[in-house]
């Protein structure tokens, strides 16, 4: 295939000298042509037929001069010096009014760019109006009377968190919409967490609690949990046989150093969520489901946790000081580090896999109405879960 000068935006300087010098050369041809044209019938040395008509060399030079004047003249009109200074006209006025072209051109070009960008600008600015004025519609919803309202616009924060819109991407810039997007899922978030404490109607707590847990955790969220420091062997073999596969599957949801204080969450289902650096201080949390969910560092001082179920859950280094864990299944959990401090802890469910660690000088509840009538320290209590256990059934 040939070449062409979008093939090769930089010829060889040699071909453009070449070029250059064939041009002169050409041009050098043409105007000793045209003179010799324009001088074709011009004689300095005339011939004289009579002698004797010119009788003195003054008349010789002054015929000679009217020549010359001639030849000029022809050379001025039609020959070599003509046509270079016609060449030199069109030569200066074609490159001031090329100039004038290509300044108009930029000057033109960067008008529209500019035109462009304020027009993107300007739309970017309306998209994200249109964004904030759909966001802030729903949450509204959220304080209406009607509870049916409020159900409704609980589960439509709820699918903005299952599925973020995307029509909401207003930007052409991949990372400030990842940015926006994440800001507004840590927004709805939080929104739902608030009105989970201050919602009465159970209908509508059902629907908050379903809403607020269908963020599903990401593969970059997985890695910065793999990062952290209690990232151990221990925690690596329960992950990879009870978390792994839901993750890929986008079944495990992402509620990490979320601040659930003071919920009224009651029958939850909690399951497969990822709650490291929770906060459920006071949280009323009766019967419920935080079945296989990652609990490392959630704070359950005070909650109420009558009946919750913590099957095969990852509490290690969470804090259930004061909390009323009564009739609570802890079957398979792996409590390493848990904090166990004055707990409620009559009728307390474990397995053989459960795992404990040392509460050292620290006492729990272990009276039936949890009056604090029946203190004892929490090893003692451990001691007398696992002889329960080994009891013949």
């Amino acid at each position: 295939m040939a070449k062409t000068f979008l093939n090769n935006p930089v010829p060889d300087h040699w071909k453009i000298i070449g070029i250059v010098m064939s041009l002169l050369f050409f041009i050098g041809i043409g105007a000793y042509g045209l003179q010799i044209i324009a001088e074709r019938d011009v004689f300095i040395n005339f011939p004289l037929p009579q002698k004797s008509a010119i009788t003195n060399t003054k008349e010789q030079y002054e015929i000679a001069k009217i020549y010359s004047e001639i030849r000029q003249i022809r050379s001025d009109t039609g020959g070599s010096l003509f046509w270079l200074k016609l060449i030199a006209l069109f030569v200066t006025v074609g490159g001031a009014v090329g100039g004038y072209l290509v300044g108009q051109k930029q000057a033109t070009r960067s008008r529209m760019e500019f035109e462009d960008r304020a027009t993107r600008s300007r739309m970017k600015f309306e998209g994200r109006k249109n964004v904030d004025a759909a966001y802030q519609s729903i949450v509204q919803e959220l304080s209406a009377k009607s509870h049916l309202l409020r159900a409704a616009a609980s589960a439509k924060l709820g699918s903005i968190l299952e599925s973020f819109p995307e029509e909401w991407s207003v930007s052409e810039d991949k990372d400030e919409n990842i940015n926006k997007r994440n800001q507004l899922i840590d927004l709805t978030k939080k929104i739902l967490a608030a009105s989970l404490s201050i919602e009465k109607k159970k209908s509508v707590l059902k629907n908050l609690t379903k809403s607020i847990a269908l963020h599903s955790l990401s593969i970059a969220k997985l890695d910065e949990l793999k990062k952290n420091p209690l990232f151990g062997k221990d925690f690596s073999e329960w992950f990879n046989s009870m978390v792994k596969s839901k993750i890929e599957n986008n079944e495990y949801y992402d509620l990490q150093k979320i601040d659930l204080s003071s919920v009224n969450a009651s029958d939850a289902y909690w399951a497969n969520i990822d709650f490291t650096g929770a906060d459920f201080h006071k949280a009323v949390l009766n019967i419920a489901s935080f079945r296989d969910s990652i609990l490392i560092d959630s704070r359950f001082r005070e909650a109420h946790l009558q009946n919750a179920i913590f099957v095969n859950a990852f509490c290690r280094n969470a804090n259930f000081m004061l909390a009323d864990l009564r009739y609570a299944d802890f079957s398979g959990s792996k409590l390493y580090g848990a904090r166990f401090d004055r707990t409620k802890v009559f009728g307390v469910i474990i397995s053989s896999e459960t795992v404990f660690s040392d509460n050292p000088d620290k006492k729990v509840d272990n009276s039936e109405n949890g009056d604090g009538s029946e203190m004892i320290f929490f090893k003692d209590w451990l001691s007398l879960k696992i002889n329960e256990l080994e009891k013949p059934s």
